[in-house]
């Protein structure tokens, strides 16, 4: 009994190892093909590029041209030119740029401005005394006229002459009279060659020349 029993027991413990034995190989199987899907995925979602085969990385080494190392040296040497050891290397000499030379300056002309001639303002006319007036104690005032203007027969003719011309006498530039007059206010004309003429110099009134007697 013993015998039986100890097989039984030995038995499970041998398909048990097999079984954890190809449980553990499926999990090293799924991971390694869960690995190799995640890299074949991850390359087509992060890096679009078209992934380059060996193939085309061969076919493009061998486009691209092959220099010799006998190329390498001609070319060096059409590049740089040696300098001889009894050279000497000279500076570059710095470009002068041209000097700009000032213009010269023109000469203004002096504007001249024409002043207008300046307007002459006529002298004020100089006011003789062509009435000259003298009082007196009596009833009557002494009375002169002058005539300083050009004729050659000059008169006084008014009221106080009785509408008779009354002459006047040549003394030096101007004609004179003197004549007796009573204090009033009184119009008269000078008579000149025969043409009634207003006194220039006193007040006028109504085609007249006025006199006033105080």
């Amino acid at each position: 009994m013993q015998n039986n029993s100890q097989d039984f027991e030995e038995k499970p413990s041998s398909n048990k190892d097999m079984w954890l034995f190809l449980i553990v190989l499926d999990v090293i199987f799924l991971c390694v093909f869960g690995f190799f899907l995640y890299k074949q995925f991850s390359g087509k979602l992060f890096n679009p590029a078209p992934f380059q085969t060996t193939e085309t990385v061969q076919t493009q080494e061998e486009t691209l041209p092959v220099i010799t190392e006998e190329e390498v040296v001609t070319v060096a040497d059409t590049s740089v030119q040696p300098i001889a050891a009894h050279e000497e290397v000279k500076p570059e000499e710095p470009v002068k740029e041209p000097v700009k030379t000032a213009e010269p300056v023109k000469a203004v002309e002096p504007v001249v401005v024409e002043m207008a001639p300046a307007t002459q303002t006529p002298a004020p006319k100089e006011v003789k005394q062509s009435i000259i007036i003298t009082p007196t104690t009596g009833k009557y005032r002494k009375v002169t006229f002058r005539w300083f203007g050009e004729g050659n027969k000059v008169s006084v003719v008014s009221g106080f002459t009785m509408s008779k011309p009354q002459a006047l006498k040549k003394v030096g530039d101007y004609w004179e009279t003197t004549l007796s007059i009573a204090p009033g206010t009184y119009k008269f004309l000078y008579v000149i060659d025969g043409k009634n003429t207003l006194d220039p110099y006193a007040e006028e009134k109504d085609g007249r020349s006025v006199l006033v007697v105080e």
